[in-house]
């Protein structure tokens, strides 16, 4: 079963195969509201014993594209391959002692997967540049027409400020007489994903995680490179179970704010700066959705000079 977040399906494709039926109310480009039960597909294996069903339902899993709404397909395949899972030694306490094997936990972003968002979001800068170029009917090609960053003088390295989940990063983009490089944090664009084009930049899915990558202006990221704004958002549409600072309360970086349920999951929202809270937008039981501003934590003043 999948449980999703909210938004438009821009890719859906749920993979059928020996042992394995799809169910389905959804399908490309219907939009996701909270006011529905979570379910969003079903994927049913069937197989002469347990561990076969499993390993079948575990392979769909790793072959399911979701872009759009956020799914806990990586999830439940990692539950299908949990040892006790599979040995039917489990109880109702089995996933929240095992959150940190199953990925259920916050996991450090994935620098490979954000440099491949790049590498395409480039790549169809380039193809945008390459639609403008006016040039007469019996006009043959130009060099200068290019727009791939090639340069007669060795290599250039030009830092490219992005957006990953909305956490602001810099991604190195090396022009070489061989072509061009992409390195996010030192790594590489990975290659086993799969990448959606969205109107605001691109989703990237990988080992059961999607990411949102976008390019941001430049001019807004050098405003940013001295000043935390130390906005709070929500990371996913869900219900405020818990508000744990007051208006005006001194926090640190780090400390606990609000619970969010999310997708049957307690979500804690952390301070980004250290600070005093302020604007708190919302109340304990209310609604959020993916994105919402819940409250914002005011940097300490300098002192003056």
């Amino acid at each position: 079963n999948f449980l999703p977040s909210t938004g438009r399906l821009l890719a859906f494709d749920l993979p059928a195969g020996e042992g394995v039926r799809v169910d389905t109310g959804f399908e490309r480009g219907n939009e996701v509201t909270a006011f529905y039960d979570p379910l969003l597909a079903k994927l049913i294996a069937h197989g002469k014993t347990r561990t076969a069903a499993l390993d079948a339902l575990a392979d769909a899993l790793d072959r399911v594209v979701v872009a759009g709404p956020r799914s806990n397909a990586g999830f439940l395949a990692a539950l299908c391959r949990a040892e006790g899972f599979r040995k039917v030694d489990f109880d109702t306490g089995f996933i929240e002692r095992n959150l940190d094997r199953l990925g259920a936990v916050r996991r450090p972003p994935d620098l490979a997967a954000i440099a491949r968002g790049v590498e395409r979001l480039l790549k169809r800068e380039n193809e945008r540049l390459a639609t403008t170029i006016e040039r007469e009917p019996d006009r043959p090609q130009s060099p200068w027409d290019a727009s791939d960053g090639f340069q007669l003088s060795g290599t250039r390295t030009v830092a490219l400020p992005i957006t990953a989940d909305g956490e602001r990063r810099i991604a190195q983009v090396t022009y070489a007489p061989r072509g061009v490089s992409i390195r996010v944090g030192g790594e590489a664009p990975a290659v086993d994903t799969t990448v959606i084009d969205a109107v605001d930049g691109v989703l990237v899915l990988r080992h059961g995680r999607q990411i949102k990558v976008a390019l941001r202006a430049r001019a807004a990221a050098d405003a940013d490179v001295d000043n935390k704004d130390g906005l709070v958002r929500a990371p996913m549409h869900g219900k405020v179970l818990d508000l744990l600072v007051e208006e005006g309360a001194q926090v640190t970086r780090g400390q606990r704010l609000a619970v969010i349920e999310a997708m049957k999951m307690e979500h804690t929202l952390t301070a980004p700066i250290d600070g005093l809270v302020s604007d708190i937008a919302v109340a304990k039981d209310a609604q959020v959705a993916e994105g919402a501003r819940v409250m914002t934590i005011v940097p300490h003043a300098e002192p003056s000079s």
